[in-house]
């Protein structure tokens, strides 16, 4: 989403959201309910993914016209596909940097945005722009090049004119008069009238020559809304949202009347884009009754096509995946008849157990907290709150017992996919809230002693036995998760803090005893070896700073402004920053948020902003980043202090590292730090802060940032 030289790896990021991540086996067809003996692979396909003779029920009048769920990649899960009555995708998502070429800049450098003044030619490979879609030859150019599409296949459906996964769409005197005055949609800009002006003109240019074919595009981010005018007939759009959110009843409202709204706009064909992860996720994410309710209305008001992003975790995913193939052929089925035959024909003697775990495991989901936003809690650690201990020990009984009466083999494994599955559920449930409490106590200097040892050490275990068992059980039983994405869940590690600080403790008094780290010698932990390094250095007051302005004291810069909305902040000196435009963003260089000296760093209403500096680097010297922070936390919102390394060229290396501030109120300044050392081929070193999901009522303010060098590690 932001440029290339963010160190920032955003965690929720629109790019992100919409790739398709891993390759799964996929499970088992829905079989003829007189089978009495249901085959070891029902649910897990072999090589060909069905059961001969036993094809899914045809789809009928009520059917989507195409039902795709992405993230099924494998040849079984793709057989699997078939024979639930799935079909290929339409072409709707994001093409417009394949349909404008960077190498179309030469010719035609006025298709590309505008943006202070000059035409920006993209790089290769880059999706963070849109083409100036407010001029006619632009439209005039994609219909040319669908219609040419259409010509090479004359079978195929639509041709995609999706727009860019990016937030660039430029400033030219066109593009601002389409999005003057500016207007807001679930707090994003709402650019509808844009990039739907832009769909129109292209299909009346193909409506000239191919009357019968569609254009397909993303109803999506910041053209969720309907427009203001008739959408073209043959404009094929396809309404994204995260609508597991429905635990919201706002959110639900407005959902279904936006679905009822696009289904008085225009189009003779619409589509609804769904996310059902899986993947980013370590935790069960059910919510069947929502998404049956969800097509069965979308299907109602005039929805004829679906497509989802799934790349299902099977081991805990449990109905999902093969309810909405059934829906998909009827959505007017009852969802509890479906779910009655998946629990009774799938876990046969264990069906009743199994299904109050999942059922229970709904419910979770369903009693969060908080306002919705999209794709909350994914690749978040936030996640753990939902399922916390007391519940992986409720739900862990259920499936116990679901072993205990399991009688057949086949029933065994299945019992034992989905149990073996959760238990990587409660490692990372465990882990995160050690690691929550011993981040506490570290921003609070409470940790100290034996006992801040002892919170150490369990957290250290509990992160080892997290990541040993999930990587045991993968390897073993791939089915179970599609992939776990390590970083995000691992990144937060405030090991390095905490043995600085229990460190600090005892130098402040020399007298009282052993090291209490001596409970942790001859453990492999680098955080331990790195916390150790910088405590002694900055004893020695051999710690040296390296940041320039960590006060924000300096003269500020102008941030980048394009069409009116809000890019970067106005920063001192060498500061930088990426900001997503949102209604509600403020972020400011201000002295009623200094700590120190006249400045100081506030941020409210953000989605994802990060604010940093990049500093040279040497290979193997230790870095040790810290800001001073207060605020407002709600759980899932991010505030991260935050460090990674750039090469020579300008490439991501090795792993970023971040210190997270805990959720709570935070009045007073506390410390977030973090540290590591620069791996070889180490040329650039990045220090700042990454905030997401700020909801109503939070805050951020940050003061005083440093970042130490050790000129020795050993």
């Amino acid at each position: 989403m932001f440029a290339e030289r963010s160190f920032f790896r955003v965690s929720i990021s629109v790019v992100t959201c919409l790739a398709v991540l891993a390759i799964m086996a996929g499970w088992g067809s829905r079989l003829r309910r007189d089978r009495d003996a249901l085959p070891e692979r029902w649910f897990a396909p072999g090589p060909t993914g069905r059961e001969p003779g036993h094809a899914a029920s045809p789809p009928g009048p009520a059917a989507f016209l195409s039902r795709h769920i992405g993230g099924l990649g494998s040849p079984a899960a793709a057989a699997w596909a078939q024979h639930n009555g799935l079909t290929p995708a339409l072409s709707f998502s994001h093409n417009l940097a394949n349909v404008f070429p960077p190498t179309l800049f030469a010719e035609h450098p006025d298709y590309f945005p505008l943006v202070n003044g000059r035409r920006e030619q993209p790089t290769a490979q880059s999706f963070s722009w849109n083409p100036d879609l407010s001029r006619p030859d632009v439209a005039l150019h994609a219909a040319r090049v669908a219609r040419d599409a259409f010509v090479a296949e004359p079978g195929r459906v639509s041709f995609s004119l999706g727009v860019n996964d990016g937030l660039l769409y430029g400033e030219s005197p066109e593009l601002l008069a389409a999005v003057t005055p500016l207007r807001w949609f679930r707090g994003r800009p709402d650019y509808s009238n844009l990039t739907f002006r832009f769909m129109n003109r292209a299909a009346d240019e193909l409506s000239r020559s191919h009357p019968d074919k569609f254009l397909g595009t993303l109803a999506y981010y910041w053209e969720e809304n309907t427009p203001d005018f008739p959408v073209h007939p043959q404009v094929l759009p396809f309404l994204t949202a995260d609508r597991s959110q429905g635990y919201d009843p706002a959110f639900w409202r407005e959902e279904f009347s936006l679905q009822e709204r696009w289904a008085k706009a225009g189009p003779r064909r619409l589509g609804l884009y769904d996310y059902l992860y899986g993947v980013g996720f370590v935790v069960p994410r059910l919510h069947p009754h929502l998404i049956a309710e969800n097509l069965r209305h979308a299907r109602s008001v005039g929805f004829t096509d679906y497509y989802c992003e799934a790349t299902p975790n099977w081991g805990i995913d449990g109905p999902m995946t093969w309810l909405v193939a059934q829906l998909l052929s009827d959505p007017n089925q009852s969802v509890d008849g479906l779910l009655d035959e998946y629990y009774a024909r799938y876990f046969q003697e264990s069906a009743a157990p199994m299904r109050r775990f999942f059922e229970r495991c709904e419910e979770q989901w369903m009693r969060q907290s908080g306002p919705s936003y999209w794709l909350k809690h994914f690749r978040n650690e936030s996640q753990a709150d939902l399922f916390p201990s007391a519940v992986c020990a409720e739900l862990r009984q259920r499936l116990d017992e679901a072993r205990r009466v399991a009688r057949r083999s086949t029933v065994q494994a299945r019992v034992a996919l989905v149990a073996d599955a959760f238990g990587v559920t409660e490692r990372f449930v465990r882990m995160n809230e050690l690691r929550v409490r011993l981040s506490r106590e570290t921003v609070t200097t409470r940790l100290a002693g034996r006992a801040g040892a002892g919170l150490l050490g369990a957290y250290l275990d509990a992160k080892h036995e997290f990541i040993r068992y999930s990587q045991e059980l993968t390897a073993r039983q791939p089915l179970a998760f599609s992939q776990i994405l390590y970083e995000d869940f691992l990144r937060n590690d405030p090991t390095v803090a905490a043995v600085a600080a229990i460190r600090a403790s005892v130098s402040a008094q020399p007298n009282a005893g052993p090291d209490p780290l001596e409970v942790l010698q001859g453990r492999a932990e680098i955080g331990l070896t790195d916390g150790r390094v910088f405590a002694d250095a900055v004893a020695r007051e051999a710690a040296i700073e390296r940041l320039p302005d960590g006060g924000l004291e300096g003269p500020r810069r102008g941030g980048r402004k394009i069409a009116g909305l809000t890019y970067g902040l106005d920063l001192p000196g060498a500061w930088q920053s990426k900001v997503e435009p949102t209604q509600t963003h403020v972020g400011e260089v201000t002295t009623a948020a200094a700590r120190a000296g006249a400045a100081g760093l506030r941020i409210s209403g953000a989605v994802n902003t990060t604010v940093f500096q990049w500093l040279p680097a040497t290979a193997d010297r230790l870095y040790v980043a810290s800001v001073q922070a207060r605020g407002h936390v709600t759980s899932s919102n991010a505030v991260f202090l935050t460090f990674g390394w750039l090469d020579a060229q300008g490439r991501h290396l090795g792993k970023s590292r971040a210190a997270r501030l805990p959720d709570g109120s935070w009045p007073e300044w506390v410390s977030l730090q973090q540290g590591a050392r620069a791996p070889q081929g180490a040329a650039w070193i990045g220090i700042g802060v990454h905030l997401q999901n700020q909801l109503t009522g939070d805050w951020a303010e940050f003061d005083d940032f440093s970042l130490r060098e050790v000129a020795a590690v050993k």
